[in-house]
């Protein structure tokens, strides 16, 4: 069962045109064995994908495999691991939120990153579609990983030269505060 699944997943994968690799600044991650996330994560796989919401999920799934991460996911395909909890209340809508974030790639590669700069202050509301329905689920002193398809990132587009089209986006933030309603 086991071969036949592994298998599964290297078809999966290799018909998404996508190398794999171990993302590199996993430092605070919570983890689980290679059987613990094939069993977890066996019954999400789509078999054979025919649009790219399916070939970002079966990217992610590849890529929790890969680094035997334990993460839930939302009704929106958005996988996650609060991985330091907070205290207080969740950011909404009408909040700004300050944030040290590390933006990469699957493959490990930073896109954008605070780590050794000043916080990044923003209206929630303001961010792209992925952060508005992954940062709620924070509380202020928290952290936590996203992995967010590509469609709730900049999608078809991309962004410009830094983000390709149809990436998959894999973020470790630590929210540092919540300010009032704007």
């Amino acid at each position: 069962m086991r071969n036949i699944l592994l298998a599964f997943l290297v078809f999966s994968f290799n018909s998404c045109e996508w190398e794999s690799s171990t993302t590199a600044n996993n430092n605070f991650a919570k983890t689980l064995s290679e059987d613990q996330v094939i069993n977890k994560t066996m019954n999400e796989f789509i078999g054979e994908p025919t649009n790219q919401n399916e070939m970002d999920k079966n990217l992610i799934l590849n890529h929790i495999i890969d680094n035997k991460l334990d993460m839930e996911s939302t009704p929106d395909g958005i996988y996650y691991q609060i991985t330091k909890e907070g205290i207080g209340n969740h950011p909404t809508m009408k909040n700004t939120i300050i944030t040290n974030y590390h933006g990469t790639f699957l493959d490990g590669k930073v896109f954008d990153s605070t780590i050794d700069k000043k916080p990044f202050t923003y209206p929630l509301n303001r961010m792209n579609d992925g952060w508005k329905k992954a940062i709620p689920l924070m509380k202020s002193g928290g952290k936590a990983i996203f992995i967010i398809p590509s469609r709730l990132c900049y999608g078809e587009e991309g962004f410009g030269d830094l983000i390709p089209p149809n990436t998959v986006l894999k973020f470790e933030v630590e929210l540092i505060g919540i300010k009032g309603t704007k």
